[in-house]
């Protein structure tokens, strides 16, 4: 595998970012009652916007919550490999046996996370939602290993405010995390202002109603991002360097991000900084 720049890297998230919030304004009209409505139409155009991300191992789906399969996929050819024909249903159980087997209750403990998180979202809450799912680790037919981060957005609910359908974006992340990180994390942001959050760490197994990272190790993180170095963060926070990076270690050990560069571009994409 080639090498990639940071520089390279975040050019990418860039674009597949821009792409996919272009596409979640697309489908706010995309539905009439309970069916994909003008579904040949908005296939030409998902397609015409991911010729943008080609290459970035990017892809987007609409995901049906009835079925628990994808309504519409572009890019899944190129990020999967080659997949045996067949309804979305039978590709989604061959993706499925394609996660490393570390990673073998990913999909059982997900949904049960899910639903349990849902169920305890007030009505009122359950607004502006952002679901994060990150690391879970895959082995594609073609022998590439691959570590995912998914972002969706749901983009048709009913009047319990369940989803329906969600818009997904799917990016292959093997470049930012450890190799030998054995976890996956889970994110939910909600509320007016996604103030509230709700996560998941499969390396404690604990429901939490506070963000993967502290506020303190937020405010650091801010500070670093922003090319302040560790002597300077010690200052203005009062806090010895040590501290400073024994917060880094932490935060890198927690996502499981290979860097402190990686450590910031997770944190950017799922809105903790």
């Amino acid at each position: 595998m080639a090498n990639v720049s940071d520089d390279e890297i975040l050019i990418g998230l860039k674009k597949s970012e821009a792409i996919y919030n272009r596409v979640a304004e697309l489908s706010m009209y995309i539905f009439n009652g309970d069916n994909l409505a003008n579904r040949d139409t908005h296939m030409k155009e998902l397609e015409f916007l991911l010729q943008g991300i080609k290459g970035t191992d990017t892809h987007l789906t609409i995901f049906n919550h009835s079925t628990f399969a994808p309504e519409l996929e572009v890019g899944h050819i190129e990020f999967w490999g080659p997949l045996c024909d067949g309804t979305m249903e039978e590709r989604m159980v061959t993706i499925l046996d394609l996660l490393n087997k570390e990673y073998a209750k990913f999909p059982y403990e997900s949904v049960d996370w899910f639903t349990k998180v849902l169920q305890q979202i007030p009505f009122k809450e359950r607004v502006n939602m952002k679901i994060h799912h990150s690391c879970m680790r895959f082995t594609r037919l073609d022998g590439k290993p691959i570590c995912i981060f998914s972002q969706g957005i749901p983009i048709q609910i009913d009047e319990d405010r369940t989803f329906k359908y969600t818009l997904n974006y799917v990016q292959n992340i093997h470049h930012l995390i450890k190799k030998d990180f054995p976890y996956y994390w889970i994110r939910v942001a909600y509320g007016q202002q996604q103030q509230l959050v709700q996560t998941f760490h499969s390396g404690d197994k604990i429901f939490c109603k506070h963000d993967l990272l502290s506020v303190r190790e937020k405010e650091i993180l801010k500070m670093i991002a922003a090319d302040i170095d560790t002597k300077e963060i010690a200052k203005q926070l009062f806090i010895s360097p040590n501290t400073v990076g024994n917060h880094r270690s932490n935060m890198i050990e927690k996502l499981g991000a290979r860097d402190t560069t990686a450590l910031v571009q997770l944190a950017k994409m799922v809105g903790m900084i």
